[in-house]
């Protein structure tokens, strides 16, 4: 903002997501609104912007979850088929290898036994049976907890002589390792998202604390400074998504705070410079405008001239 100039000062709005009015199906408490007593307007030569001061958020949604589309293993031994929804809850890599090892007992009834391994310095999986039939993980399916246990969106096959060894890394958020705070109702030219290209009501990004069940906050020591296009603001409106805006933060009724600053700025004028002719330019009209006259001049000495000959014929 350093073309503009502060006019009006700031304002700071204290928001609780207690206090904002929400659908009444909404059970995430990831979103909702507040009405302003009366509206907030700038004149023509003015421009707001908003910016997150600090926020206090509780980590207490499910890094596996039915709403998250994460929490289901299919398999096949041989031609038999499998299947385990595994409970939704914040689990770390033990504790998840654990159920699924209980879950997978109890559904084939103990017909092959698995290990899950990890390791912690290589930060992957490996899984082992013992049984030579063909095990085959369903790792393709849209549903599946593969991230959790590092494994790339293929199908993967298993006997007794070849271990399962994750490739890529296991990774407990499933890729939900920040929370955006977003605007839905106020409009920027300045925010673009990577996932679509195009503008985004995304005011702040924010790391999230991997430590479950716990408040982390959010104090950036230089927070971007989002400059808006509406010209009057009659209520605010909070989401709180991971990257995928229509993936909201189940939060399980849990608490959270935002701080957020809006100021008034100056919009610069633009000038519009005097057309200013070269030196060089100059010089050349002048020549033509002298030419020009000269042949004016020429043309009526030539009329004088012509006009004195036929007076003396007619003499």
């Amino acid at each position: 903002m350093s073309l503009y100039r502060k006019t009006q000062g700031s304002i700071l709005f204290c928001i609780r997501s207690r206090d904002l009015i929400r659908n009444n199906s909404d059970t995430t408490n990831s979103s909702g609104h507040f009405t302003l007593f009366d509206a907030i307007t700038t004149s023509p030569n003015e421009v707001m912007t908003l910016k997150l001061i600090n926020a206090t958020f509780p980590n207490s949604w499910y890094n596996l979850s039915v709403s998250s589309s994460n929490n289901k293993l299919d398999w096949s031994e041989g031609t038999s088929n499998y299947s385990i929804t595994i409970p939704d809850g914040s689990y770390n890599i033990y504790e998840l290898t654990e159920q699924i090892i209980t879950l997978i007992n109890n559904a084939n009834s103990n017909a092959i036994t698995y290990t899950f391994t990890y390791n912690e310095i290589t930060n992957k999986l490996t899984i082992n049976s013992n049984s030579s039939t063909l095990t085959t993980f369903k790792f393709s399916n849209d549903d599946s907890c593969r991230r959790f246990l590092g494994f790339s969106n293929e199908d993967k096959t298993l006997t007794t002589s070849s271990s399962l060894i994750s490739d890529r890394a296991v990774d407990i958020t499933d890729t939900q390792n920040s929370l955006y705070v977003r605007v839905p109702n106020l409009s920027n030219s300045r925010v673009v998202e990577s996932s679509t290209g195009k503008y985004s009501n995304i005011l702040a990004q924010i790391p999230v604390d991997l430590s479950r069940n716990s408040f982390f906050v959010y104090e950036p020591p230089n927070p971007f400074e989002m400059e808006i296009t509406n010209n009057s603001i009659s209520s605010i409106e909070i989401n709180i998504t991971f990257q995928d805006e229509n993936e909201r933060v189940h939060f399980n009724r849990a608490d959270w705070e935002v701080n957020i600053e809006l100021s008034f700025y100056n919009r610069p004028q633009r000038k519009k410079e005097p057309l200013k002719l070269s030196a060089q330019m100059t010089t050349k009209y002048n020549e033509f405008v002298n030419k020009q006259k000269e042949q004016l001049d020429k043309k009526q000495n030539l009329e004088n001239m012509m006009k004195l000959v036929k007076q003396k014929q007619i003499v």
